[in-house]
């Protein structure tokens, strides 16, 4: 018996589709790795953001407890705003009278309307001319709006005795 040799058939294939074949392989090699890696990511990225929404949770209740806790205390500052927005500034009318008045006139009765911004004096002074120097002093005073005397009377005693009303800004 003979051994017979076959010929080995060549294959001819032209080098484009050997290249061709050659760079869909890597690619199909480079989409696989591709793709378990980024599952893989995934899945490890998944796993972290569950770990932090559970340590966030106890997180969340706490402010939620703390936000509770300071509504009264916020609804008392608005409150507390409201009635500081409404309230009125009083006129410091005591310190106003001792830096203008002059020494010769005292008074003796007060009525203060907050209202109308108007304070009401009985007074008294030694002179005529006394009463005239506390006037020019009142008119050039910018807190005011206006300052007039009545009820002029000459008392017992010579003081003369009058009625003094002012308007403050």
């Amino acid at each position: 018996m003979a051994i017979e040799i076959s010929p080995r058939i060549k294959i001819k294939a032209s080098v484009w589709t050997i290249v061709t074949a050659a760079v869909f392989l890597i690619l199909l090699i480079g989409f696989t790795v591709a793709y378990f890696y980024f599952a893989f990511s995934i899945k490890k990225i998944s796993q972290e953001l569950e770990e932090k929404n559970i340590a966030i949770n106890p997180l969340e209740k706490a402010i939620t407890e703390k936000e509770a806790e300071l509504e009264p205390i916020s609804q008392k500052i608005d409150d507390f705003n409201k009635l500081l927005a409404g309230h009125k500034k009083t006129l410091d009318i005591f310190t106003f009278l001792e830096r203008i008045c002059l020494p010769a006139v005292w008074f003796s009765d007060f009525d203060f309307d907050s209202n109308a911004r108007k304070v009401n004096l009985s007074a008294q002074a030694n002179s005529f001319a006394t009463i005239e120097q506390q006037l020019n002093i009142l008119k050039q005073e910018p807190a005011l709006i206006s300052s007039n005397i009545t009820e002029i009377s000459i008392g017992e005693e010579g003081n003369i005795n009058f009625t003094l009303s002012l308007i403050f800004r």
